[in-house]
């Protein structure tokens, strides 16, 4: 600005210089300057508008102050400060009131006194800022915000009460209401002194707000009590009805209850009569004599999400069958395009749930409005904020879900019959799902004795083996194997691995059948529909059931047997008898053994129209059971060496030489002890001959003979 009035007076001289008097003509340039000069002298106010606007854009403006103090370009962070410091001394200043001759002192904290310092800093920042004539005004006029301010009245009330009982003899009283053990207990209102309320709350709010330090007096004056004792009572009466009836939220959805017993809520009611001037009794809940409540029942309102997931019922009426009881192929074919399948078993899909967790304060609020306004009964609110990883809308993308097949079979037995149920509890109500592969050996695990599994017979080497071997420890699951995999076969799964017995049990299925073993044999499927496939396995005292509820769009299998082939017969087998009892050159039968032969089932997959869509081959070829001959040790045939041991010939009784012969003759080497006996038939015999029984050829045989030695004459005649 300073070069700009230079320059003007400047040319101004020039101006003059060059003036040779009236009437002669002005030169261009001077009359540009004659115009130029009018217009930067209107040019010069708006250029130190915006020069001192912008100097000025995040600062307070000049002339303007926050509750008398100077705040005139402060920048928003030192105006907040300066009005922090302000308000902190007033909140830290205790303010005197005298009742009746007495004082009493008051903090602001004790009303909740607080301060928009915050408000009062950004109304300051926008002041004069309006534009060019606001500018102007901030010359001249000065603007003083205020720091706007709240107190709570009910707490400044309350204080009020608590000086007049303490100062005045005879205070008003407006009566009150406390719960006793469920009851309601009334101190009727009464006449007497009270403070002048409408002149005390604006004094003590001044004092309070100003950070006074001088003594407030106030004024005293005889009140009659609002309420009277009939409000009282019919206060009483309500207030005992909240107290009997108790709350109880519910949630429908979750099927959740939350209960508010009489003597909790006789614990937690509040009954204000109020001391403002009002007939209004207030009923409230203590919050801390609730929450306790909540807390203990929050675990019990908080789950998980839920999946949706397909409820199956099935209803198993299988009658006891006799002990012979076989299953004839026909009983279990299904008919080309239909099921064959009960009627009275059922799926439904249950909806899934959100995850839920409890928001304290909104169960609190929902307690107190039951209790108060509710009739003791309202919604249990619960926070849903997990997704679940299966939703309703999900699962029904899978159409409706029916039983696709299912299978019986006869489960004879003790430990076996426990064995199957057990695996039968594990496998129940497994989902698998699209493209997954099931495996029950992968599902359940070896089968331990840890795990609950029990001893019984299973096919060991190709032979039925019932000994309390490890290997024997889940014996009889193979029936499970048998069952599922039939339920399989007729609800038109891939079959991925399976693999019947070596040995016919007329119990199963002929060649449509599996064993169980671990880690093999196994039975797997994989499920190659566009459904989920829920398990379903159940069993009675004598029978196990296998059931597949699915959606094969329509799709049924059934079945064809062929007949036998490649009949053979069972093969011999020589093996050591285990006990010893078999002697060299006998036999005894261990088992009688089983024919072999070759048997071929045909899957047959129909559409939903019964048209026949392919045919799956499933042969295999039944061995037999071995026919089990026990022999002897020594026996070639059970891989002796052929050196039999033969029986000590009995020569007990007979003379030694007669005896040494007998033996020698036999291929055993004798040797010969004497005994001496008293009887002379003994002399030279055999009494007895160690070892006995059968003995290897060379064995020593060690005989005892009998000596006789006759007794001597000692007697003697006369002299």
């Amino acid at each position: 600005m300073v070069l700009l009035f230079e320059g003007r007076s400047y040319t101004a001289k020039r101006l003059d210089t060059n003036h040779s008097g009236a009437g002669m003509a002005i030169p261009k340039s001077r009359l540009l300057a004659l115009i130029a000069v009018p217009a930067l002298i209107l040019l010069l106010p708006l250029t130190v508008y915006f020069v001192d606007s912008a100097a000025a854009s995040d600062k307070v403006a000049r002339n303007v102050s926050i509750a008398g103090i100077d705040v005139a370009r402060y920048t928003e962070e030192e105006a907040a400060s300066a009005i922090e410091t302000y308000t902190t001394g007033i909140l830290e200043n205790t303010v005197t009131v005298e009742v009746n001759g007495q004082t009493f002192t008051l903090d602001p904290a004790e009303v909740e006194l607080t301060f928009d310092t915050s408000g009062a800093v950004e109304d300051a920042m926008s002041q004069y800022k309006a534009g060019i004539s606001d500018w102007f005004t901030s010359f001249s006029d000065g603007i003083d915000v205020p720091v706007n301010s709240t107190i709570n009245e009910n707490l400044l009330l309350d204080k009020f009460l608590e000086w007049e009982l303490a100062a005045i003899p005879n205070p008003a009283f407006e009566g009150s209401i406390e719960i006793a053990n469920q009851n309601a207990v009334i101190l009727d209102p009464k006449e007497g002194e009270a403070l002048d309320r409408a002149s005390a709350v604006p004094l003590v709010g001044a004092a309070l707000r100003s950070g006074s330090s001088t003594t407030i007096v106030l004024a005293t004056e005889i009140a009659t009590p609002v309420h009277t004792s009939e409000d009282l009572a019919i206060a009483a009466e309500a207030a005992e009805d909240i107290v009997d009836q108790g709350v109880i939220l519910t949630n429908d959805e979750y099927g959740f209850s939350f209960e508010v017993d009489s003597f909790t809520m006789g614990a937690a009611l509040e009954i204000d009569v109020t001391t403002d001037g009002t007939d209004t009794i207030v009923f409230s809940l203590d919050r801390a004599g609730i929450q306790p409540l909540i807390k203990s029942a929050t675990p019990s309102l908080e789950i998980p999400p839920t999946d949706a997931w397909w409820k199956t019922v099935v209803v198993d009426d299988t009658e006891d069958w006799d002990e012979n009881y076989a299953i004839p192929d026909a009983e279990r074919e299904r008919v080309p395009g239909e099921g064959g399948l009960p009627t009275n078993d059922s799926i439904t899909l249950m909806p899934s749930l959100l995850g839920t967790s409890v928001d304290a304060d909104q169960v609190f609020a929902e307690v107190e409005k039951a209790a108060l306004v509710g009739g003791g009964q309202g919604p249990l609110p619960l926070d849903l904020d997990a997704e679940p990883g299966l939703t309703t809308d999900d699962a029904a993308k899978y159409g409706d879900l029916y039983e696709v097949a299912e299978f019986t079979t006869r489960m004879p037995g003790t430990n076996r019959a426990f064995n199957i149920a057990l695996m039968a509890e594990l496998i129940d109500d497994t989902v698998v799902w699209p493209g997954d592969t099931f495996s029950v050996n992968d599902f359940v695990g070896i089968r331990t004795i840890d795990k609950g599994f029990k001893y019984d017979c299973a096919i060991v080497s190709g032979e039925l083996s019932c000994e309390e071997d490890p290997v024997n420890v889940g014996g009889g699951v193979s029936q499970f194997g048998t069952t599922i995999f039939n339920a399989i076969y007729f609800g038109c799964y891939e079959d991925v691995i399976h693999q019947p017995h070596s040995i016919y049990f007329s119990k199963y299925p002929e060649g449509r059948e599996a064993t169980l073993g671990f880690p093999s044999p196994d039975v797997a499927f994989r499920n190659d529909s566009d459904a989920p496939v829920i398990i379903r396995a159940t069993n009675t005292k004598h029978s196990l059931t296998v059931t597949f509820f699915g959606n094969q769009e329509g799709m049924t299998c059934g079945t064809e047997r062929s007949e036998r082939s490649n009949v053979t017969s069972a093969v011999k087998e020589y093996q050591v008898d285990p006990d010893g009892r078999v002697a060299p050159g006998s036999e005894r039968v261990k088992s009688r053994g089983s024919k072999g032969w070759t048997v071929t089932n045909t899957r047959i997959f129909y559409d939903a129209a019964g048209n026949e869509l392919k045919r799956e081959h499933f042969p295999w070829r039944y061995r037999g059971e071995k026919n089990v001959i026990l022999v002897h040790a020594c026996d070639t045939r059970a891989g002796g060496n052929g050196n039999c041991p033969v029986v000590v010939p009995g020569v007990s009784g007979l003379a030694s030489a007669d005896a040494t012969a007998t033996l020698a003759a036999a291929g055993f080497t004798v040797v010969v002890v004497e005994s001496e006996t008293s009887n002379p038939d003994k002399n030279g015999v055999v009494l007895s001959v160690s070892p006995t029984g059968y003995q290897t050829p060379g064995t020593t045989v060690t005989i005892t003979v009998g000596r006789y030695t006759a007794p001597s004459d000692e007697g003697g005649g006369d002299a």
